[in-house]
């Protein structure tokens, strides 16, 4: 082999490490349905973005909440009720952007008393928010925790217990609900 080709080799080698490590590098949601987040979250909260500020890794937007859909009491326990703290890079997945004035539906994991979100939660401009997650957020996800849903890319085998919702209809949005119906069987509602 020569001098080039060797170099050549190395070269593509290198690239190929790069590549693969500037994967290793990004944000990994799971593919979910809006129930799964919801009745994942500690907070779920219609809110205002007033302002923000940031440093080197994170944008704090200062938000007023406007309705609970979930998680009243944990926020209660909160000391500082208006700082949200969310991450500008990528691997932490972020970069967050929230709109200065704008109402928004969030989730908010809460840990050693400051709240944070980032990509894999729920962020819905609230004048762009469905029927269909509305209604969910009314109460039907809340009421219907105890369904469980497939992960949204493994193939199911066998038949599914009572709790669960099988594979939904492709004509079903990732909004809908899995809920028990009248003889107590999880299934997938209004799609």
């Amino acid at each position: 082999m020569s001098n080039v080709e060797m170099m050549q080799v190395i070269i593509g080698l290198c690239f190929l490490l790069l590549c693969l490590f500037s994967l290793s590098q990004q944000c990994g949601c799971p593919a979910q349905f809006t129930q799964q987040i919801f009745c994942n979250s500690q907070l779920v909260v219609k809110a205002r973005i007033e302002s923000s500020t940031s440093d080197q890794s994170y944008t704090f937007y200062e938000i007023s909440v406007i309705k609970f859909y979930d998680g009243e009491d944990e926020y209660k326990r909160l000391s500082n009720k208006t700082t949200l703290w969310t991450p500008k890079e990528s691997a932490a997945c972020g970069p967050v952007v929230f709109e200065t004035g704008s109402k928004y539906i969030l989730t908010v994991s809460v840990y050693d008393g400051i709240m944070s979100h980032n990509l894999c939660g729920l962020q819905v401009k609230f004048l762009h928010a469905s029927k269909t997650l509305l209604a969910g957020l009314s109460g039907e996800y809340k009421k219907n925790c105890q369904c469980k849903i497939p992960y949204k890319f493994k193939k199911t085998n066998g038949r599914k217990s009572q709790n669960q919702c099988g594979k939904p209809p492709i004509k079903c949005s990732r909004e809908t609900v899995c809920a028990t119906d009248a003889i107590g069987q999880c299934s997938w509602q209004n799609c």
